[in-house]
């Protein structure tokens, strides 16, 4: 779940800039997921993203009237699969992802998924392609202790349909445990237009820092085994086109067996 404010916004040529009418907009985000071990070296994935959007202007001519707005339905349903290539020297693996826009209105000049304010997104299905890596590996301070740490790097090709720009997705983390029960760790997130695909360029980078408790289990999940997470994320979007400038407060609560 998340929850993401502006009253900024990332314009066509990438300047940062107020919302007009000194408008501000906020939104809430719940996507659940489910991952399953279809075997040891594929997983089949699948998520349903739920959105709900306010929109308010503060500095609106009084002839105008007063804008407020509140927009909410499913936006995506997600579905694909990853596969593991390799585990070592480190873990390669390959994601396959479709993205399925759930036709709240369909695109005749009256879909409210481009109409309705705030918007939900842009009314597009998406097929993305991406290759991943990560490894774990210690840092040995002394005879007893050695500091975990886990690199990871994502990249690939996201084909929208529509009018938006097809896209670049890229994401980096890093993170250790100074504990078993607690990662601290931090990433860049997001998406890079590929011009000349759609008429629409959309693209931004978003920073995150969070930490992640284990409630209980073992980091390596083992046949049998049980764990309980609590992740919390603070994030910020730093560069961008046709975008918000917000903020965001994520709670993410995870469970494998």
């Amino acid at each position: 779940m998340a929850w993401k404010a502006s009253n900024k916004y990332f314009y066509e040529g990438g300047n940062r800039d107020n919302m007009s009418n000194n408008a501000k907009s906020w939104e809430f985000v719940m996507e659940p997921k489910l991952e399953f071990g279809v075997t040891d070296w594929l997983t089949a994935l699948g998520s349903v993203e739920y959105k709900e959007a306010h929109y308010k202007e503060y500095a609106r001519p009084t002839t105008w009237g007063p804008v407020t707005r509140k927009n909410s339905d499913i936006t995506n349903i997600k579905l694909g699969g990853r596969l593991r290539l390799i585990q070592e020297p480190v873990v390669l693996s390959t994601q396959t992802k479709v993205f399925i826009y759930p036709g709240y209105g369909n695109f005749h000049g009256d879909d409210p998924a481009f109409t309705n304010i705030p918007g939900l997104g842009k009314g597009d299905d998406a097929y993305e392609q991406r290759i991943m890596i990560s490894k774990i590996f210690s840092i040995p301070f002394s005879e007893n202790y050695k500091l975990p740490i886990i690199l990871g790097a994502e990249t690939g090709y996201r084909v929208r349909t529509r009018h938006v720009c097809n896209d670049i997705p890229y994401f980096v983390e890093g993170g250790f445990w100074p504990v078993p029960w607690l990662l601290l760790k931090t990433e860049i997130d997001g998406y890079k237009a590929h011009a000349g695909t759609g008429s629409l360029k959309e693209d931004y980078g978003l920073w995150r820092v969070g930490a992640s408790w284990q409630i209980f289990g073992d980091s390596e999940l083992r046949q049998g085994d049980k764990v309980f997470n609590i992740e919390f994320q603070y994030g910020v979007v730093l560069w961008g086109k046709n975008t918000n400038a917000s903020e965001e407060f994520v709670v993410k609560v995870a469970t494998q067996f």
